[in-house]
């Protein structure tokens, strides 16, 4: 076998890192145990932004919740009124047909 040599363009040679595999066990766990500490870091952050997302999520609904209970108080009013109103119109009605001349 042969070996081969890659080349690669200049700009991926530039964003190319080797990064060496660290020889002794203890550099390998402090790796782990600052990679282990970025994460739940990371894992933190996201919780935050998760409990603040639900904190708006829950002012909005209770927002709409109140925008929904104040519409149907309106149109329980707006029902009663127009209850009333047939009512009236059925007395007109009636008035109205006993004082007309019977034919």
């Amino acid at each position: 076998m042969s070996a081969s040599t890659i080349t690669l363009p200049e700009a991926e040679a530039k964003a190319a890192e080797i990064v060496a595999f660290p020889q002794r066990p203890q550099d390998r766990l402090r790796i782990a145990l600052h990679k282990l500490d970025e994460a739940l870091r990371a894992q933190a952050r996201a919780t935050a932004d998760f409990r603040s997302a639900m904190g708006e999520l829950k002012t909005k609904v209770g927002s709409m919740q109140d925008g929904m209970m104040a519409y149907r108080e309106s149109l329980d009013r707006t029902a009663t009124e127009i209850d009333r109103a047939v009512k009236k119109a059925k007395e007109l009605q009636e008035t109205a047909r006993r004082m007309a001349p019977h034919s």
